[in-house]
């Protein structure tokens, strides 16, 4: 026996193919789509015209199809349960005013179920959408923008279901109880099974997605906050290029003062975890190569005492630089006019064992630690550059005579 349903379901099969085009898009009569098929499925009602020679799918077709498909694009609304809800209420109010008309009520209690069950399925969907959300993390969206504007959205939907839903509580609870009141314990039974033993699952599923959605927020505005100081930093260091150095050329031989201040090497130092198993078998390893502990020695007799003998302390070598600096302290604290440490190095032996660059930078260490006064003189700026990082010479001074501060208190009382 041949049902509308079931003729429904045959022509849907028949035409898989082209259910598929319109579930894609809107579907055109060309070449590949027959005016036939398109009849056929006109007829039952799965397409619908669009414009002038255009068809798209049914949209509560199109709907399951998504939901069975799971096709949730990177914005899609969540189903609204408000006018389910304000139906549900006014049904109940129906039966209750028609109570002598048992036709009407048999009939509006069957609506009410089936309003009840579209609640239900409709929560249900809802919650799946917002699951596979949570799941995809960055799988939907192309930019760090699109995911903060996904978030918001639909923190503004979970607010909106979530009231939805704390309203559902109180109409379900309602009526069930009056229900149970009037002896129609079908429908009590039908309400309970239904609606409220998933409401508490509802709602706690509401709250923990709100407070994801909130981290995620809070944490996709620290991440911006990040990537702007990153931004701001590289432009300040694209716009001021930082100080190089000495213009030193070490084509040559390095001095070995140099290299005697390298640092050890490294040695890289990891972590183990307990849940690696590679980790915890190289430290089992390790542990069985640790040799035995070695049993306490018993002193058979007294231990003998030894005299401490104290190496006296090794003369420090007199170096050339320490002959140079020396030299070059006296000179300077008689040169009133000032002395070029490159012209003096030119005529002092010990300081010429020694690079102009290497002495330049002895040579101000040991004057600014004696409080003598160095001008540098730099060199010219490069090209693209305001400021000169280089010097080529410096001039020393010798030391201000500093006039005590009682000096000038007698004086001034004078």
């Amino acid at each position: 026996m041949s049902t509308p349903i079931k003729d429904v379901l045959q022509t849907l099969s028949r035409h898989a193919d082209l259910v598929a085009q319109a579930l894609a898009g809107v579907v055109v009569v060309g070449d590949d789509v027959s005016h036939t098929e398109i009849l056929a499925l006109r007829q039952v009602g799965a397409l619908r015209p669009v414009g002038d020679d255009g068809y798209r799918l049914h949209p509560r077709l199109r709907e399951y199809l998504q939901d069975h498909l799971q096709l949730f694009p990177a914005f899609q609304s969540l189903a609204d349960i408000g006018a389910k809800i304000t139906l549900l209420k006014s049904l109940w109010d129906e039966v209750e005013l028609l109570r002598g008309d048992r036709e009407s009520v048999v009939g509006m209690i069957d609506e009410l179920q089936t309003t009840v069950l579209d609640i239900g399925d409709t929560m249900n969907r809802n919650m799946l959408q917002l699951q596979i959300l949570m799941s995809t993390r960055y799988g939907n969206v192309r930019s760090l923008e699109a995911k903060k504007s996904q978030n918001r959205f639909y923190q503004k939907q979970t607010s909106a279901l979530s009231g939805d839903v704390q309203r559902l509580a109180r109409e379900a609870e309602r009526v069930e109880r009056e229900a149970s009141i009037r002896g129609r314990d079908d429908l009590a039974r039908f309400i309970r099974r239904q609606l409220l033993t998933n409401m508490m699952s509802w709602q706690h599923g509401l709250s923990d997605m709100q407070t994801f959605l909130r981290n995620e927020i809070y944490r996709l505005r620290v991440v911006e906050q990040d990537l702007k100081l990153l931004a701001r930093t590289d432009m300040l260091l694209r716009q001021q290029p930082g100080w190089r150095g000495f213009e030193v050329d070490f084509s040559g031989e390095i001095p070995d003062f140099l290299l005697a201040t390298c640092l050890s090497p490294l040695v890289a130092h990891s972590e183990p975890m307990e849940s690696d198993s590679g980790m915890v078998d190289e430290m089992a390893t390790l542990a069985r190569a640790l040799p035995s502990r070695a049993a306490p020695l018993i002193p058979a007799e007294a231990p003998k005492r030894y005299t401490r003998i104290v190496d006296p302390p090794a003369p420090r070598p007199i170096t050339p630089a320490m002959k140079a600096l020396g030299r070059l302290l006296r000179d300077v604290s008689t040169a009133e006019g000032g002395l070029s440490l490159i012209e003096w190095r030119d005529g002092n032996v010990d300081a010429q064992t020694m690079p102009p660059s290497i002495w330049l930078v002895l040579a101000l260490a040991a004057l600014r630690a004696g409080q003598h006064e160095v001008h540098l003189v730099h060199n010219l700026p490069r090209d693209g550059e305001r400021f000169a990082h280089t010097f080529k010479d410096a001039r020393a001074f010798p030391k201000r005579k500093m006039i005590p501060k009682v000096a000038h208190r007698q004086g001034a009382a004078v």
